[in-house]
């Protein structure tokens, strides 16, 4: 009996060390910061310039820029020239996969410039890239962030599968005011995704359900037919337009100043043919005028159905080795800023705060007092978090 008593009260030790030594794994994990860079001094010995279409390259300046805050944190690195490229790339101490855990990619970017043509969006590279042949062609695993040209005004998100980058499907609208902006992407290794915007989330989901990878979950039903009734002309001839009976629509017409001469012999040189000129009535091709049609239904599609080959894929394995910058603008003064890759969104978070406090307010104040009307802040966004 004295020795089941000892042996048990062993036992009962040996778990309580277990418990010990397990809650304090727990308790030491601490997050990790696997790459940071607030652009201070000495910035250009951590990044390289590539010599893709090196004649086309434009130029970097480290700056506060305009309407900046603290002056510690404000320095970033901004485009200076019209229609040129900018590549640029910077290594992780180590490389880093995203099968480890949670990939958070945060950084700042403000476009200063009125900009008509511009990325302001940076990329996560692979291990084996080449810093002094990066551009537009190199392989990338993600690219994030702005994109505005003309009337396109996006957050681009795209994703590598097997090779090639698939486009984020949702859309949201990238900010241009002139602010600096802190976008936030975060990777899980079960296919849950989010994006924040200053701090703020903006959308989630899954890859799966949000980029075109793998086998689609629906497919079209190939037993939907097209009703033979349906509408799908948005607009139709109105039937009532006819055409009026003076529209003259001969683009050429006979030139009557001229006459067959008198000694023209049709047997010798053929038969006469009145030269040709234009009309100087021709008002173009007649067409009936265009109408609302009522019976319009829109662009018909088959019914989706469960796809049968359908199985659900976590994102593919990405083992990051670096940072790339490669935009193209036709106008310059767009300012990089405040790049951070981390596993830790509550550390990410805790940035994104401290930049819209310490750099975004003062901006937001100094703007205001130069154009002598008030900038309201962004409003809470309401997101379903998916679990």
């Amino acid at each position: 009996a004295e020795y089941m008593g000892i042996q048990n009260r062993m036992k009962t030790r040996v778990v309580e060390w277990t418990i010990f030594i397990f809650a304090s794994l727990i308790c030491n994990v601490q997050s990790r910061i696997y790459y940071k860079e607030d652009f201070g001094e000495g910035w250009e010995s951590r990044w390289r310039k590539s010599n893709w279409k090196a004649e086309q390259q434009g130029k970097w300046l480290l700056t506060k820029g305009k309407w900046y805050g603290d002056e510690q944190l404000a320095p970033g690195i901004q485009t200076t020239e019209t229609n040129k490229f900018y590549e640029l790339t910077s290594r992780l101490e180590y490389p880093i996969s995203t099968k480890a855990g949670p990939l958070i990619i945060q950084y700042s970017v403000k476009f200063e410039q009125v900009i008509d043509c511009g990325g302001g969006y940076i990329k996560l590279l692979g291990e084996k890239y080449s810093a002094s042949n990066f551009g537009g062609d190199t392989h990338f695993f993600i690219m994030f962030g702005p994109d505005i040209c003309g009337p396109e005004n996006n957050i681009r998100l795209v994703l590598d599968y097997n090779g090639k980058g698939q486009q984020w499907k949702k859309v949201h609208a990238a900010p241009n005011d002139k602010l600096t902006h802190i976008y936030t992407f975060v990777l899980y290794p079960n296919a849950f995704y989010a994006v924040y915007l200053d701090a703020q989330i903006l959308d989630n989901g899954t890859v799966s359900e949000d980029w075109d990878m793998g086998i689609p979950k629906t497919m079209p039903d190939p037993a939907d037919k097209k009703p033979g009734d349906w509408e799908d002309y948005m607009y139709i001839d109105d039937p009532d337009d006819v055409k009026p009976a003076d529209w003259d629509d001969q683009t050429m017409i006979p030139d009557t100043s001229i006459q067959k001469p008198a000694d023209w012999d049709d047997k010798i040189e053929g038969f006469w043919e009145t030269p040709m000129i234009k009309n100087p009535n021709y008002k173009g091709v007649w067409t009936r005028k265009k109408i609302l049609n009522k019976k319009y239904k829109g662009i018909w599609k088959a019914a989706r159905i469960p796809n049968p080959k359908y199985k659900e894929e976590l994102p593919q394995e990405y083992t990051i080795g670096g940072v790339g910058i490669d935009v193209w603008q036709v106008k310059p003064g767009t300012i990089f800023d405040n790049i951070m890759i981390t596993d830790s969104i509550d550390d990410a978070l805790a940035q994104a705060e401290t930049i819209i406090e310490r750099q975004v307010e003062t901006e937001r104040e100094k703007k205001s007092k130069e154009e002598g009307k008030p900038i309201e802040k962004p409003k809470p966004r309401e997101v379903e978090v998916k679990p």
